[in-house]
């Protein structure tokens, strides 16, 4: 984890594809390291140099693909969700979104309350983010979302209260979009 941080950008290249080999061949064992490598991670992806930003989401989707989703979703949560840096939200919704892919629609909505309460609060923030690219990610998890006949009673149920009315019109105009 401290190589990642290297000036070197050779270094930290290296670091990050060796970190992502360890999550794709230690899979679970790494679970214990998610977070501190996930914040690791998601601070050089808003480095200028695109092949450090490259390496570190390609380490961050092999995160995701190989490790425990609920440890993976939390470190992702905790470590860019609120994050100044428009390039790590931006990041941090993109394999969210992936994430929603590997775990499915019937696990992120089980009714399950600290898992359904935090992505549904995550999507929320995400879908009305100032930056464009990281709205566009969090829009489309929401269609995916959408989709779930159960959507609208348990978005009603978790969803923050001051941010359903906004997000409503925001569902409306995604399910529009997604009609025509």
């Amino acid at each position: 984890m401290i190589q990642v941080k290297n000036l070197h950008s050779a270094v930290s290249c290296a670091a990050m594809a060796t970190l992502g080999d360890m999550y794709v061949h230690l899979q679970r064992a790494m679970d214990s390291e998610v977070e501190g490598t996930a914040r690791v991670l998601l601070h050089k992806a808003s480095e200028a140099n695109t092949f450090i930003r490259q390496g570190a989401n390609c380490a961050l989707g092999h995160m995701v693909q190989s490790c425990t989703p609920t440890r993976v979703m939390n470190a992702l949560l905790v470590g860019g969700l609120s994050h100044r840096n428009a390039a790590v939200r931006s990041c941090t919704a993109q394999h969210l979104e992936r994430l929603a892919e590997v775990m499915g629609l019937s696990r992120l909505l089980s009714g399950k309350k600290d898992l359904t309460d935090r992505f549904l609060i995550a999507v929320s923030k995400l879908a009305v983010d100032p930056a464009q690219e990281v709205k566009h990610h969090g829009r489309n998890i929401l269609r995916n979302v959408a989709t779930n006949g159960d959507f609208a009673q348990i978005w009603d149920k978790f969803a923050p209260r001051k941010e359903r009315e906004s997000l409503r019109a925001v569902i409306s105009k995604v399910n529009l979009k997604e009609r025509t």
